[in-house]
């Protein structure tokens, strides 16, 4: 049902971007996104692109970046947010142009101020927090799927091949070469 008053708590909870009839979003961890829209009887898909980017409770993995760590900057190399909360929390979002570049640099970072190789954001216990890309694109956008639909526009086809084994001839689901 299509709603007709919005406050700033609709929109927080259902999104601020107007855009119709997303059924289904496809964005890589580069900030490359897929958007397929229904209108009237066709699906329609279109590009776009996002600015990868994490939470983090600190910016000491980024200060390398000297100059080309910027506040508040679409255009800079990397960026920070910087969050209301408490020290110790995930005070900061930090976004990058593409979440390669964003990850490689904190780990980076992370190896020089902890004196050894890290190769995993995960191994920093609790310092980063990073939703998959698809939420990236959405919360960063304010998109949300299915906008201005009812349920009779909703078409699905869902199709779930499990196998247990490359070659039929082999009970044990190894493939033999």
């Amino acid at each position: 049902m299509e709603r007709t008053t919005s406050s700033r708590g609709d929109e927080l909870l259902f999104g601020w971007d107007p855009m119709p009839g997303i059924v289904s979003i496809w964005a890589s961890h580069w900030g490359n996104v897929l958007i397929w829209q229904r209108q009237g009887e066709q699906v329609i898909c279109t590009r776009s692109s996002y600015r990868p980017w994490l939470f983090a409770t600190t910016l000491e993995d980024a200060v390398h970046l000297g100059s080309e760590l910027q506040q508040d900057s679409e255009r800079a190399v990397m960026s920070y947010h910087e969050l209301c909360g408490p020290e110790g929390s995930y005070r900061y979002v930090l976004s990058a142009r593409s979440g390669s570049l964003l990850e490689h640099t904190l780990l980076l970072g992370a190896s020089r101020r902890l004196g050894r190789q890290i190769t995993s954001l995960g191994s920093l216990d609790d310092t980063y927090y990073r939703v998959g890309a698809v939420e990236q694109y959405l919360m960063s956008t304010g998109r949300v799927f299915f906008r201005g639909m009812v349920y009779d526009d909703l078409l699905r086809l869902q199709f779930d091949l499990e196998t247990t084994s490359l070659d039929p001839s082999r009970p044990t689901g190894y493939a033999t070469r």
